[in-house]
C-alpha cells in the first residue's frame, strides 16, 4: 500500500512541474513575441528619422548594429537583439528588411 502512495505522490511531484514547465514555455513565448514587436518598432522609427542631406548613410546600418550590441550585452547569454535596417537602392533613404531575436531565445 506504501508504494502506490509513493507512485501517486510522484505522479503529483511530476504533474506540477510539467505544468510549471508548460507555464514558463508560454511566458517566454510571449516575451520572445513582444520583443520581436518592440524591434519592428525601432525599425519603423529608425526609417522614419529626418535625413539631413549631408549624412553619410553608407556608414547608419553599422552604427545601429554596433549600437545594439555594445546595448545587448547585458543579456547577450539569453538573446541577441537584431534590427534590420539598410540603405534603399538611391542610398538617400533607409529602407525596413527584418528584425527579431538570436541566441537561446530564438530557439523559443
Amino acid at each position: 500500500m506504501a508504494d502506490a502512495e509513493v507512485v501517486k505522490y510522484n505522479k503529483t511531484i511530476e504533474k506540477l512541474c510539467v505544468d510549471c514547465a508548460a507555464d514558463v514555455g508560454r511566458e517566454l513565448a510571449g516575451c520572445k513575441q513582444a520583443i520581436k514587436n518592440r524591434l519592428g518598432k525601432l525599425s519603423n522609427d529608425i526609417i522614419k528619422v529626418s535625413v539631413p542631406s549631408a549624412a553619410d548613410l553608407s556608414k547608419v546600418p553599422d552604427q545601429i548594429n554596433a549600437i545594439l550590441m555594445r546595448e545587448n550585452s547585458h543579456f547577450a547569454n539569453v538573446l541577441l537583439m537584431k534590427a534590420g535596417v539598410k540603405l534603399d537602392g538611391s542610398g538617400r533613404k533607409l529602407a525596413l528588411t527584418a528584425w527579431g531575436v538570436g541566441g537561446p531565445m530564438a530557439l523559443i
